[in-house]
């Protein structure tokens, strides 16, 4: 392992935050969600966590985890650093987001694995290696399958039992009984928590030009980040009620920019390298498609009277097995689907296809998704990169091309649209 490079792992963080800080000074509630992420990068805070429950990627169902854990530990990747840490105990072609998660758990700095059961989805090649380099090491790991089909009862069947098994393991280490009690006060808690969220990014975009591209998915993404999802609705609900209050007092001149879809690997903070080159080439984003902003998207119970325990784990089961977006799959059918009623929705100009090298599942649905762009005429634009920043020039270039384009595509409509 790389002896700590501690300036690299705390200078990307704050280089990111900074940044975020400086271009939005006229929210004062962003500052919560500025110093929850922060943290993340702390020494005293690392050293003093010590998780019960680390999750390790976004595919487990959160009212599963919140049944039997009150503070789940998400490690999603993101931090070149600790991508950095981790060299020599992976093979050169690991993704970046395999590198970074181990880097997380497994460093010269500090240990959040020593009373930690680590959880997580068996969903591509790359977390099968993790898990086994994870239990190797002599970490505790649990670790479930995702069936490769969705449309058949069995496939529902088996997937059910996997949350089962799962859930009654993380409630043997915590100490917390999985019952229907318990799961249904979960799948309020989680239900509220995405509603939250979608009200901030609507509210986020109809503000537009209040709140970066980069503060709005930070804000966000402070879901998974944060030591208590009930503070960080709070501070989500203050931030929309914020924003919509900034907006009646200020006129705020929005500029006419194209707008674009962005899909494909997850943008996990620290590394905002796509919202940066989008921003850099006069564009702004629309809305992100990626597996997070499909799990928070599924609403899995909307009434106040929430069915039995039993009806309410299969439906659990049924819609995350529709929905999710997994390397196991032979088809990600809900991905999919979820793409395209936000390109029916949000009519962008373009889409940004976001590929980490190596995670080549993001890359399974792309030819569906360019075949429906086609069909609408809007144009796709694949970004392939990793957590190294050297080849930000280039793609710079690149992005401010394709913006280019999407400026003069709308120019041409408006001229167009003017003299018929």
């Amino acid at each position: 392992m790389k002896p700590m490079e501690r300036n690299s792992f705390i200078n990307e963080a704050t280089e990111t935050l900074n940044r975020i800080k400086n271009e939005n000074r006229m929210t004062v509630e962003l500052d919560w969600f500025l110093q929850t992420a922060a943290a993340r990068f702390d020494k005293d805070y690392l050293q003093n966590r010590q998780p019960q429950v680390i999750v390790l990627g976004d595919d487990i169902p959160a009212e599963i985890l919140y049944a039997v854990c009150d503070s789940p530990f998400y490690v999603l990747g993101g931090s070149l650093g600790t991508a950095h840490w981790a060299d020599e105990l992976t093979p050169r072609d690991t993704d970046p987001f395999s590198r970074s998660s181990l880097g997380w758990l497994i460093n010269p700095e500090f240990d959040l694995t020593e009373n930690a059961l680590i959880v997580t989805a068996v969903s591509s090649d790359s977390r099968r290696k993790l898990v086994s380099l994870l239990r190797g090491s002599g970490r505790k790991v649990a670790a479930m399958d995702v069936p490769p089909a969705d449309n058949s009862e069995n496939a529902e069947k088996y997937y059910t039992e996997q949350l089962v098994t799962i859930a009654e393991t993380i409630g043997k280490h915590t100490g917390k009984r999985f019952g229907g009690r318990s799961l249904k006060n979960a799948a309020r808690k989680i239900a509220r928590a995405h509603g939250l969220r979608r009200n901030f990014l609507t509210s986020a975009l109809m503000t537009g030009g209040i709140l970066s591209d980069e503060a709005m998915l930070l804000a966000a993404q402070c879901m998974y980040f944060t030591d208590s999802l009930d503070e960080w609705m709070t501070h989500i609900s203050r931030l929309s009620d914020e924003l919509e209050y900034l907006n009646t007092q200020y006129i705020i001149r929005h500029k006419d920019k194209p707008r674009v879809l962005v899909l494909g690997s997850p943008l996990v903070f620290p590394n905002y390298k796509v919202p940066q080159l989008i921003a850099s080439a006069g564009m702004s984003i629309s809305a992100v498609a990626d597996s997070q902003s499909l799990e928070a998207a599924i609403t899995v119970t909307k009434s106040k009277r929430m069915p039995s325990a039993d009806s309410l784990l299969k439906k659990i089961a049924r819609v995350h097995l529709n929905m999710i977006s997994s390397g196991a799959r032979i088809n990600n059918t809900g991905l999919y689907s979820y793409v395209q009623n936000l390109i029916r929705q949000l009519r962008p100009d373009g889409i940004v296809c976001h590929i980490l090298k190596g995670q080549i599942e993001y890359d399974f649905e792309l030819p569906y998704i360019e075949k429906a762009a086609e069909s609408m005429d809007i144009p796709v634009f694949r970004l392939e990169t990793d957590y190294q920043y050297q080849d930000m020039e280039q793609l710079r270039i690149r992005m401010e091309a394709f913006g280019e384009m999407l400026t003069q595509r709308r120019l041409v409509a408006r001229r167009y649209k003017h003299t018929a």
